[in-house]
């Protein structure tokens, strides 16, 4: 199904634009004083961090399962408020339209994310008749191969820029050493990033094994089924989301630093990560790339998630010893 329309365009834009913010009106509670309420505080961020991941994918490309993410993100928020002002939620309750006017924000940009959703579907099928009529028309016309070259080129400064972007936030960025992680700080909160640093690399690790059953080089498995395909997406997505909260406390909390070895490998190479992750998500949507690009594109990102994991987390579990930094 084709995206790339400009109607399908334009509601990948307008979905992003909502989601982001949700994202936004949502963090931004969590900052003023919502992160201070028992379980709410961390599903408000969590809310905050989903609907931004989703939001930034959507600049990329719009699969169904991103879109089914945007829906969901959109069903539970509402699902949230409305408890919390009927039954209570986790104890929680508020009143009505308060807090005001972010209550109402976020209720048109939940509605306006469910609309779009629901009016996908449709305008990506006219799109694509209309353009499966255009091209018996067209057909021979293609861009120009150094068009398409200086097309792939600029695709691949969109990493580049992600890990510069991080790079210089974090450096001109004040560090806050108080700052939380789900109500946790200081050792706590370096203890609970180690730990969910450590299920990170896990699922990174699920990966590569789904990635090399996928990719047949595992004989003992016969051919990988089309739920594994799935199964390998979702785990990427669960993987992306459970990042952000870490790199969200380690670049607000410390920035990048250079103090020594293990320091400076652990701010580089968590800069780095988003822009191997963006890198493989352009691989994957632009199908012109050669075949060995995918499988080094998600062994850079494994890569990167290992020596983070092992700058930190491992770090911090192993008595603040790790061999040879």
């Amino acid at each position: 199904m084709n995206t790339r329309s400009l109607p399908a365009v334009a509601l990948r834009l307008a979905l992003a634009a909502t989601l982001a913010a949700s994202g936004y009106i949502h963090a931004q509670l969590y900052i003023d004083g919502y992160r201070l309420v028992h379980v709410i505080g961390p599903l408000f961020l969590l809310q905050a961090s989903t609907a931004f991941a989703a939001a930034a994918l959507l600049l990329l490309a719009a699969p169904l399962l991103l879109r089914i993410a945007a829906a969901a993100n959109a069903i539970c928020t509402l699902v949230g408020f409305a408890a919390s002002r009927t039954t209570g939620l986790f104890g929680f309750s508020e009143d009505g339209l308060q807090p005001a006017p972010q209550a109402v924000l976020s209720l048109i940009a939940e509605a306006l994310t469910l609309l779009i959703v629901v009016a996908w579907q449709p305008s990506l099928a006219a799109a694509v008749k209309s353009r499966a009529a255009a091209a018996e028309h067209v057909e021979g016309f293609a861009p120009p191969a150094g068009h398409r070259r200086l097309h792939d080129t600029l695709w691949l400064l969109l990493p580049v820029a992600v890990v510069a972007g991080l790079f210089w936030y974090g450096r001109v960025h004040t560090p806050d050493y108080e700052t939380s992680l789900f109500g946790n700080r200081g050792t706590d909160a370096q203890l609970l990033k180690a730990q969910l640093g450590s299920a990170l690399l896990g699922l990174a690790l699920i990966q590569l094994l789904l990635a090399l059953w996928i990719y047949g080089r595992l004989p003992a498995l016969r051919a990988a089924p089309h739920r594994v395909h799935t199964t390998h997406r979702l785990i990427g997505l669960t993987a992306f989301l459970l990042s952000l909260p870490i790199a969200r406390h380690c670049i607000t909390a410390y920035g990048v630093q250079f103090t020594d070895t293990r320091v400076a490998l652990h701010s580089l190479t968590g800069c780095f990560l988003y822009g191997a992750f963006v890198a493989k998500v352009i691989v994957v949507r632009h199908r012109r790339w050669p075949g060995w690009a995918l499988p080094l594109a998600g062994g850079v990102l494994v890569t990167t998630i290992a020596l983070i994991w092992y700058a930190a987390p491992f770090w911090f579990l192993n008595d603040f010893q790790a061999p040879g930094l």
